[in-house]
């Protein structure tokens, strides 16, 4: 008579046991990729149950953006984000893909940037290039060096890593430079003026910032500025200029309307005025994701470029700006440079799509008669 209520509290034990069993080591994969400006991209693969409607997970860190949750099959699903919870609708997925941006993890005081997290398996940390460990709290159970970058297999719990570039040079004060460069970019296209020598100019910049050019990158990014501002003033002056002629031509076309009228009195006259700008011909060639059609009429791409429109047009036209910075191992920076590279180019739009940026192919291209 004993032994069925231990029995019976066996079975409860163990019943409440294994959901938290289950729930740790349903886990597969945490990694993250910091980068030169602090940021941090977090991939992180876990398996749910397909009989569950949603599937709900903590974020590391407070601000995140450019949040994908795909299923084992690479079908996006819907998310919905409040505080660091995630709240995923599975649709029967058995393995979740998520993947997102966050500045949170990592601080600088000084020159020595700071990356904490705090997380429940193993994982692995991509460290930025150029740059030297020099303190963490715990050893890593392993090191590998991949293309100059310093990739750290971590244990599960507080991890600590303090590090510094090893190149001469401010990377916050060039950064500040080329983000201050690029508001004021911004700033004036915002009002319809065209800023191409300045675009030119920053893209210098974030080239040489990312091959740790500090100073000349510093030097680039206030070029660009200044460029931008002598754009604006020179559109400025070329539209007083036009106004003013317009104004004389209105006077002029007025004065021959009412010299005909006074002439015509018992006629109707009714007076047109055509305006013809001339412009270069186009031939627009519409997409069929051939992106052999495409580096026909682009010849000048960059071949960095090329393996950026190879990956979309074989990812089905589109991919989420995260997807690319993941396959290229870049900084947001130099990807934000490459896709509005692209765009100038008039290969690809970039949709805002909720904490996403997702980069498509255009419908059609242009390309000058030849």
């Amino acid at each position: 008579m004993v032994r069925m209520p231990i029995i019976a509290l066996g079975f409860v034990i163990l019943a409440v046991g294994m959901p938290i069993q289950s729930s740790l080591s349903a886990l597969r994969t945490i990694d993250f990729i910091i980068y030169q400006d602090g940021s941090t991209h977090v991939f992180y693969q876990t398996e749910a149950d397909p009989l569950s409607p949603d599937f709900t997970v903590k974020l590391f860190g407070e601000t995140i953006e450019n949040f994908v949750a795909q299923d084992e099959n690479g079908l996006l699903l819907a998310t919905n984000i409040k505080d660091n919870i995630a709240t995923v609708e599975t649709f029967g997925a058995s393995l979740l893909t998520i993947d997102y941006d966050t500045h949170d993890l990592v601080s600088k005081d000084g020159k020595i940037w700071s990356f904490t997290v705090d997380t429940p398996s193993e994982h692995t940390v991509l460290m930025p290039k150029n740059t030297v460990i020099v303190g963490m709290n715990i050893i890593p159970q392993s090191i590998e060096i991949i293309d100059e970058q310093s990739r750290l297999l971590l244990p599960s719990g507080h991890i600590e890593i303090s590090y510094s570039f090893g190149v001469s040079g401010s990377a916050q004060t060039t950064l500040d430079a080329i983000n201050d460069a690029r508001n004021s970019i911004e700033q004036i296209k915002n009002n319809g003026i065209q800023t191409p020598l300045a675009d030119t100019k920053l893209d210098e910049a974030l080239t040489a910032y990312d091959n740790g050019r500090f100073t000349d990158a510093t030097d680039l990014a206030n070029e660009a500025k200044n460029l931008a501002i002598q754009e604006q003033t020179s559109t400025t002056q070329s539209n007083s200029i036009l106004s003013n002629s317009i104004i004389i031509i209105i006077g002029v076309v007025a004065a021959a309307i009412a010299s005909a009228v006074i002439l015509k009195r018992r006629k109707n006259i009714v007076i047109k005025e055509t305006l013809a700008v001339t412009s270069k011909q186009e031939k627009t060639i519409y997409r069929t994701l051939d992106k052999e059609t495409i580096f026909v009429l682009r010849p000048n791409l960059r071949d960095d470029d090329k393996e950026l429109i190879s990956f979309i047009v074989d990812n089905g036209g589109q991919a989420y700006e995260s997807e690319l910075r993941k396959k290229f191992l870049q900084p947001r920076t130099t990807m934000w440079r490459a896709v509005k590279r692209l765009e100038r180019e008039g290969i690809v739009e970039i949709e805002k799509k909720e904490l996403q940026n997702l980069v498509k192919l255009k419908d059609g291209i242009t390309g000058e008669d030849q």
